[in-house]
């Protein structure tokens, strides 16, 4: 069905019919076209996979893109693999071409059509190279080389030239990396200067590119062998070893793959590397050398999936010994930057898998400082690695355990937590076990009278007694506002003691607070003048969302017989200022079960379904309905001396689109109704249905219609009377 969507109309000349053709195979050029192209491969491995599982295979791991790059350890197997790969993509229609084979009885079993056309001068002609993934393989030799191209004059370099000459490098693998990354480090330098793309570059930077662009084609003599230990081997057992290092440039990290054969020989081999340039923001050598370990661990991680070697068998090495302390203990102690990258570093290699080397040992140290083309060629510890991987891992360096933290910049990254410790009086009692303010308030005055009278028995003085006074009451209700306050505005009473200014993020600012002789906090304002009293003047400053202030909303609202919220704000504004009180008091009148109660309304009832009529468009006044209205007052007779008589309106609704048509009625007969009807038919029409309700009139006019209608219908002497009353029957229908 995909394939209409690639149409085009084809006409040869102005006299041939035009074509319509369509599309068959994938598109190259539509955004999709690389998607389709991998999907249609992957899902005809995985429809055939029962039949083929070793094809499947190579082609769920050995494929990139359009490339296969796979083989096996006999030239007899490896003429099966073809075979069998050759029929998997058989079943799809697939044809595969450019068959290649580093042993020269492996082509014999090829059609020629089919093979690559460097395959057949590999023999006679050792320098013929084909090129897969932007490298370069001699299927003689069978070893890799970099493509280099060749690189074309220029007369002033400019940072615009300086890009295009490292675009021209393509190393997938990072073989060589340390020289790659020597032209993106002198890249950095005008990028950072802000110089414009065609501007000529500093000449602090012009000499160092100029040899690096006049060695480059030395990287082309370079072969790097395609199998990572010589052929005719067995291998008894392999180990991942994994090297990152940073500098003030650049940060990178290589791996190595050690192997042991039957014989006891060890054998290394590079397998990947990658290297970043450092930030133009400066960051300090321990942070780089930290994202150095993680792009380390990413590509350690990555080769150890490919290869299938077991975790155990992975060795992480680093000359920080700050990165090693890092990876010791938890992620959360450090700031953001470095916990982040040390809990993903963590999740590719553990941290007991990590080891120390020293800089003169570790061969990331050259991929992250730059090298020149000429002295890669020749660096032995970065092809190879260090010397002491070929010995015994009882002569490796010790992976002993890393000290505790001492350095400087160690401590700057762990995070700073600051616990402050608020020791509160518990109150006299808890007030969470009171439904009201009031009760709470007088079971407090109690409390405080008797430890008053407590102490008044040992300094022999005259102890309260009777009831509780307007004074002890106020004692205890301000023994609970002050609660509130020193839970909810702490600081802010800190400030104003102090006599320091209060938070600009503070709620109470505008309020301009000060503190009274009883140390509760109030409204300044500017009433100081006015013939108010003290707590009308400066109210108590309360926060809206502390528990006992919800408590005293709560008693004033029951105190005032279940009133709204604008009549229980009234006398709490008089003493108290609430901070978002408007809203707190409508929570709790809101959430009264007895005002809920009160203010409950009866569910309306449900209307009924209208008669069809009222829903069906039809023509105006065909379907109508009808009622009287009035009475209504006329003046009848002469001028000076009317005589006013009673008299009814009767009114017409058209039931399809409401249209109304009145009619004046002189009294409540069936006579007077039949002569209204007959006004409104030859004014407005005959209808087919009236409906009306079961008045004494309407009733009676039915009655009169009908018996009219079946006296003539009886009569069949006269025809034409007849007809004409069979066409002028008119349906009445009662409302219940």
């Amino acid at each position: 069905t995909d394939k209409d969507l690639h149409r085009f109309v084809w006409q040869s000349s102005p006299t041939t019919p035009r074509l319509d053709f369509r599309l068959t195979r994938v598109t190259f050029g539509v955004s999709s076209s690389s998607f389709v192209a991998n999907m249609c491969v992957k899902q005809n491995a995985l429809d055939f996979a029962m039949e083929h599982p070793n094809a499947a295979k190579v082609v769920n791991e050995s494929f990139y893109v359009d490339d296969c790059l796979t083989g096996s350890d006999t030239p007899e197997g490896a003429v099966e693999l073809h075979q069998e790969i050759q029929a998997l993509f058989d079943k799809g229609g697939f044809l595969l071409r450019k068959w290649n084979s580093s042993d020269p009885s492996v082509p014999q079993h090829i059609d020629p059509d089919l093979q690559d056309s460097q395959c057949t001068l590999s023999i006679s002609d050792p320098e013929s190279y084909t090129k897969t993934l932007g490298i370069e393989w001699n299927s003689s030799t069978d070893h890799f080389r970099l493509t280099v191209a060749d690189l074309p004059q220029v007369h002033g370099l400019t940072k615009r030239a300086l890009v295009s000459d490292i675009a021209k490098t393509f190393d997938v693998l990072g073989w060589y990396s340390p020289t790659i990354v020597k032209a993106k480090i002198l890249l950095q330098m005008p990028w950072s200067e802000k110089i414009g793309w065609d501007d000529p570059v500093p000449n602090t930077i012009l000499e160092e590119w100029l040899q690096w662009r006049s060695e480059l084609h030395l990287l082309s003599s370079h072969h790097t062998p395609r199998c990572y230990y010589p052929k005719g081997v067995t291998i008894n057992s392999m180990q991942l070893h994994g090297f990152s290092d940073a500098s003030e440039r650049a940060y990178s990290g290589v791996v190595y793959l050690r192997m042991v054969d039957s014989n006891g020989t060890v054998h290394t081999s590079m397998v990947m590397a990658k290297t970043r340039v450092a930030p133009i923001k400066r960051q300090t050598i321990p942070r780089l050398e930290l994202c150095g370990a993680l792009v380390m661990s990413q590509i350690l991680s990555q080769c150890k999936d490919v290869l299938k070697i077991p975790t155990d068998h992975t060795y992480a090495w680093t000359d920080s010994t700050i990165v090693l302390n890092w990876l010791q203990g938890s992620p959360r102690r450090f700031k953001v930057f470095i916990g982040n990258r040390v809990a993903q570093i963590m999740e590719h290699i553990p941290p007991d898998r990590w080891g120390h080397v020293v800089s003169e040992d570790n061969p990331a140290d050259c991929a992250s400082r730059g090298l020149y083309p000429s002295e890669i060629l020749t660096h032995t510890l970065w092809w190879n690695g260090p010397e002491w991987l070929k010995l015994d891992p009882e002569q490796w360096p010790k992976q002993s355990k890393v000290e505790a933290v001492s350095s400087a910049e160690e401590v700057d990254e762990m995070c700073s937590a600051t616990c402050t410790a608020l020791v509160q009086t518990p109150p006299l009692i808890p007030f969470d076990r009171f439904s009201t303010f009031i009760h709470l308030v007088r079971v407090t005055t109690w409390v405080i009278r008797f430890g008053d009278n407590c102490r008044s028995k040992k300094r022999n003085t005259q102890m309260r007694k009777g009831p509780l006074s307007v004074q002890e009451l106020n004692c205890a209700t301000y023994y609970w506002v002050k609660v509130i306050q020193n839970e909810s505005w702490n600081s802010e009473i800190d400030s104003v003691k102090k006599g320091s200014k209060l938070k600009q993020t503070s709620r109470i600012l505008s309020l301009n607070p000060f503190l009274d002789e009883a140390e509760i906090l109030r409204v300044g304002g500017r009433q100081e003048n006015a013939k108010l009293s003290f707590d009308n003047r400066h109210p108590i400053i309360l926060p809206s969302n502390h528990p006992l202030v919800k408590l005293l909303i709560r008693s004033e609202h029951r105190r005032l017989l279940h009133a709204g919220h604008l009549l229980t704000s009234a006398p709490l504004s008089r003493r108290y200022h609430i901070v978002g009180g408007h809203k707190a008091i409508k929570s709790v009148t809101r959430s009264c079960i007895i005002c809920r109660r009160r203010s409950a309304k009866p569910n309306p009832q449900l209307m009924g379904q209208p008669p069809k009529e009222r829903v069906t468009p039809d023509a105006v006044f065909n379907n109508v309905g009808l009622d009287y209205a009035g009475p209504i007052y006329l003046k009848q007779g002469s001028t000076r001396k009317p005589v006013t008589v009673k008299a009814y309106v009767c009114v017409f609704v058209s039931l399809s689109t409401k249209a109304v048509h009145i009619e004046a009625v002189s009294d409540l007969t069936s006579e007077a109704f039949l002569a209204c009807l007959t006004r409104f038919v030859s004014r407005r029409g005959k209808p087919t249905l009236l409906w009306s309700d079961h008045g004494t009139n309407f009733v009676g006019a039915k009655r009169i219609l009908k018996e009219l209608y079946e006296f003539l219908q009886e009569n069949q002497t006269n025809q034409a009377v007849a007809d004409f009353c069979s066409t002028q029957g008119i349906q009445w229908n009662f409302i219940p």
